[in-house]
């Protein structure tokens, strides 16, 4: 299909953040006032805002990255002129993630601030298809930064189509699509774009062929606001890059729908195996981007449905203006008739066959506070390849795609519950959004529900539970003080949420200095297990009698016939 690099197109300006502290999207030029107003595209920009999960990720002192993970017995998953990737495992726990090492300064166009800027934007969302960072550690002595992330060994998408190289089947290519838009309408949703999405950038879980797709690499990711979403920096990737993108002159700003544009060649090339406009000299190719109408060689697309093919068309619509928003085009007739990630059974009859499920969200939500927040920082920290159930789960109620739970899609999940009043249900999915911002993240919902992939066997050293003790006990010293609870939590939650829990420690802490050791931490946690336990039999029992119950009365009204 042609090489075709990342680079940063005529020298174009970058937007940049802080590490630390999340960054604020930056102002617009004051003399483009038109840029001020709403744009005519019809984008789904939201309020830039963080996932609670956000404020788990922090920079390391380098010397800590050696005592955490087994460096040294890690092995090379790739190599690039500025760095590589590794995969090493946790020592607490031995799971596995990758570790990237980027070099910085001569040897490389990288610099601390920019990866600094690439984490704070990346570590700030929370979706089933977007990567997830864990922490950082700059070496500033050796000019490196280290970033541990979740271990995806799928290989790229771009790496697939070498198996696909006519395209895929039209639902294996909808079901691909439909994971890539969920993950940009999430970004979008919460104010970021990304601004260099292609295949290589989209990264599988694991081997198999249908195994979850992830989004990577922030680097060129900016944030932006609802009707100031106007970008400057002209920069991408040649193939993937929209006409508006190709303007010379650095003074009209485009918007959000370059990213539409890239999803646009995505699907034309899983669809054909081929790019769609294509040249190997780039100022030709610039050409055809911005000139070339959009075609459909009857070679590559005789098999492809017409369904398919203005999929395409309207994603690469040369003006921006018309282009779908990543909303709209899950809409598209394509996505909903052919894609296979909603199918099956719906989120309302899942549940109603995972009761231990219903159990632990019920056991959550009467949790206190500090068992919830060690179940946040173990489902943040736990591999997704041992979650598969409940990301499964998650889509299937998560009907919009817009990778966050809304109360009206939650209810509907539960109404299978009948035993569960409406109210009931309202104050679970409260207490799971620990963010109190209307919505649940990915994270909160998998904390909500860890405890239902507990077999209640667990010894009372389960690794899962010695690892969230090791995180959140931040200075290692085998007690979760205070301290510790304010620099783990700290920016997570109000004063007063924070004073609660930490008044909770000091009633627990066996001498009353708000001290709690390892063994009273297991307690607490088995005990959240049992508790889950009791409800999901409760809810089992509950659930049999009303269907009982149900049944009984439909008996009657037939013998009254």
């Amino acid at each position: 299909m042609g090489a075709d690099q990342s680079c940063t197109c005529f020298g174009g300006r970058s937007e940049k953040g802080t590490f630390g502290t999340i960054p604020e999207p930056q102002p617009e030029r004051a003399e483009d006032e038109a840029n001020r107003l709403p744009s005519k595209y019809n984008s789904d920009i939201g309020e830039s805002k963080a996932a609670f999960a956000a404020g788990f990720v922090h920079e390391r002192s380098i010397r800590m990255l050696r005592e955490t993970y087994d460096v040294d017995a890690g092995i090379t998953l790739g190599r690039g002129a500025y760095g590589n990737v590794t995969a090493v495992r946790r020592k607490i726990d031995g799971e596995q993630f990758a570790l990237k090492m980027i070099k910085i300064g001569a040897e490389s166009d990288a610099t601390f601030e920019e990866i600094r800027n690439e984490i704070a934007i990346q570590k700030r969302l929370d979706h089933p298809n977007i990567a997830k960072i864990y922490e950082s550690y700059e070496d500033k002595p050796n000019k490196a930064m280290y970033i541990v992330m979740e271990c995806c060994t799928g290989g790229t998408l771009i790496s697939r189509m070498k198996k696909h190289r006519h395209g895929y089947g039209e639902k294996a290519a909808a079901t691909i699509m439909e994971e890539m838009l969920s993950a940009v309408l999430y970004c979008h949703n919460h104010g970021v774009v990304h601004r260099d999405i292609k295949l290589d950038n989209m990264i599988f879980q694991g081997v198999e062929e249908e195994s979850e797709l992830k989004m990577i690499d922030f680097g060129f990711a900016n944030l932006v606001r609802p009707g100031r979403e106007g970008m400057y920096e002209q920069l991408g990737t040649p193939s993937y890059m929209a006409p508006e993108l190709w303007e010379r002159a650095d003074t009209k700003a485009y918007n959000s729908a370059v990213d539409i544009w890239a999803l646009g060649v995505c699907a034309y090339m899983l669809l054909s195996g081929t790019k769609p406009f294509y040249h190997k000299d780039i100022e030709q190719r610039r050409w055809l981007i911005r000139h070339k109408p959009l075609e459909f060689p009857t070679r590559e697309w005789e098999g492809v449905s017409n369904e398919g093919k203005d999929f395409c068309q309207q994603l690469l619509n040369k003006k921006p203006e018309k282009r779908p928003s990543a909303s709209e085009a899950i809409a598209h007739t394509w996505i909903q008739n052919r894609s296979q990630l909603h199918s099956g059974p719906d989120a309302a009859h899942e549940l109603a066959r995972h009761t231990r499920v219903v159990a632990s969200l019920e056991s959550f939500a009467e949790a206190a506070d500090l068992k919830r927040l060690a179940l946040e920082v173990l489902a943040f920290n736990s591999p997704p390849a041992q979650l598969e159930e409940l990301r499964a789960l998650f889509h299937k109620m998560d009907t919009d795609d817009s990778g966050t739970l809304s109360l009206a899609e939650f209810k509907k999940a539960m109404e299978l519950h009948p035993e569960l009043s409406e109210r009931r249900v309202e104050q679970i999915f409260t207490q799971m959004d620990l963010a109190h911002n209307g919505e649940v993240d990915y994270t909160e919902f998998l904390a909500a529900t860890i405890s239902s992939q507990t077999t209640g066997a667990d010894e009372p050293s389960a690794p899962s539970i010695k690892t969230a003790f090791h995180l959140i006990d931040s200075d290692h010293d085998g007690l979760i003080t205070r301290a510790d609870l304010k620099r783990t939590f700290g920016g997570l939650l109000q004063e007063t949420a924070l004073q609660r829990i930490l008044s909770k420690v000091d009633a627990t802490s066996a001498n009353g200095q708000g001290q709690i050791n390892f063994t009273a931490f297991q307690t607490i946690m088995l005990e959240e297990n049992r508790r889950s336990d009791d409800m999901a039999n409760a809810l089992k029992s509950q659930a049999l009698a009303h269907q009982a119950d149900m049944a009984k009365r439909f008996s009657g009204r037939n013998t009254d016939r």
